[in-house]
């Protein structure tokens, strides 16, 4: 895997630096879509002098695009001119034709290029690079013109002086069937993970002597995990305790309570409930130890998933409730809306609409407010179900007034 990564970044490093082509498309289907952001994220760090500009938003439709394109660039636009000091001067206003949701995409995206151009200096050597990574291409058709209209058609408008565009295009794409077939200034460099790749070197990690005992047993942890996930229990559970019993030893608490939680993991995974709490339970107390919330909150959710499939509501609830508490803490919005989802799951079915409604309320708030697409619609789906349980009916014609278009 790292392997895999290392070349990934040579890729864009050399990409970066030539002279010959404009666009890099990069076929990649959605599963390595988040490692493709991650080495652009990890160029921008290393790159000192070259600007990065990197969009992850889904792609349904050119004007969606580029209306989620622009409104992410302006939140970067606004935090960064607050960050900077008085004597620094602000960053110049976007330009309308980026912004003007009537203008149509191509024009809005090349506007855009445009504003990132005027931001370098390309005499001095540097770049810009506007990548786009979406995790997933509703229309595939329709992007790839998106992106067509970006090369030289024949001559190099001004923009492209200094510009680099990487763009995630569809892992079956093929150049001579795209709209790019006689396209100048366009290079493919295809990007997969092979089945197996993490698993390979996480095992290499584990038999390697001349690693310490420590990241040896960090990849046993690694490999147990693998093997739950593969169903390979007893292997999971061999691996799990050897690494539980040197943690336990080495005093590395965290490690110690992770092990735990994987035991309790394969148990569940095996229908076994009753075990699987167990583990859990016992994982508490060097999670606690370690004092890591992350472990902590795991653990927690692990519990109350228990209780629920063991239809005992009220104490998922409480455990749902604490979840809740951990996720506030945490600032984790997307973890808060689930742990409200739960809650509000495990107060129907005790029948206590009441307090149900008022999770699953804050949840679809949540959700609107941060743009948790994903999480909303079930969310609409309980408070419609919780508002008619209650005969709420004034609370109904404002949730279809105000929810409907949402879900």
């Amino acid at each position: 895997m790292r392997k895999i990564f290392e070349q990934l970044m040579a890729t864009f490093r050399q990409f970066l630096k030539q002279r010959d082509y404009l666009l890099l498309l990069v076929p990649c289907g959605d599963t390595d879509v988040a490692l493709f952001l991650k080495a652009l994220r990890d160029l921008d760090r290393e790159s000192g002098a070259d600007m990065f500009l990197l969009f992850a938003e889904d792609f349904q439709s050119p004007d969606q695009f580029l209306n989620d394109t622009a409104q992410r660039l302006q939140q970067e636009h606004s935090l960064t001119n607050e960050a900077v000091g008085p004597d620094v001067p602000k960053l110049p206003p976007l330009p309308n034709d980026f912004l003007d949701v009537k203008c149509l995409a191509p024009d809005r995206l090349e506007a855009g290029l445009r504003y990132a151009h005027s931001l370098i200096d390309p005499r001095l050597g540097q770049h810009f690079l506007w990548g786009m990574g979406p995790g997933k291409i509703g229309d595939s058709g329709s992007y790839l013109g998106l992106l067509a209209q970006l090369p030289p058609k024949p001559d190099i408008r001004p923009w492209m002086r200094g510009a680099r565009i990487v763009a995630r295009v569809p892992a079956d794409f093929e150049l001579g069937l795209s709209p790019f077939a006689n396209a100048k200034r366009v290079q493919v460099r295809p990007f997969s993970i092979p089945p197996g790749a993490q698993e390979e070197e996480v095992l290499a990690a584990a038999g390697d002597p001349k690693l310490p005992l420590g990241d040896r047993m960090q990849a046993e942890v690694q490999l147990a995990y693998l093997d739950c996930a593969h169903s390979r229990f007893d292997k999971a559970i061999d691996r799990f305790l050897k690494a539980l019993a040197f943690f336990h030893w080495a005093e590395i608490s965290v490690m110690e309570g992770l092990a735990i939680c994987g035991l309790g993991d394969v148990a569940r995974r095996e229908g076994n409930l009753h075990d699987a709490q167990h583990w859990y339970e016992c994982a508490i107390v060097p999670a606690a130890k370690a004092g890591n919330p992350i472990l902590m909150s795991t653990i927690v959710q692990n519990l109350a998933a228990v209780a629920f499939e063991e239809n005992r509501f009220t104490d998922a609830e409480e455990r749902y409730s604490e979840l809740v508490t951990f996720k506030r803490a945490m600032i984790d919005e997307d973890g808060l809306a689930e742990a409200l989802e739960w809650q509000g799951l495990s107060q129907e079915r005790q029948l206590a609409y009441d307090r149900a409604v008022v999770c699953w309320e804050e949840g679809a708030l949540i959700c609107k407010a941060f743009e948790l697409k994903h999480r909303l619609p079930p969310l609409l789906g309980h408070l419609r179900r919780g508002y008619q349980a209650l005969e709420m009916r004034e609370e109904l014609e404002n949730f279809d007034a105000e929810w409907a278009v949402e879900g």
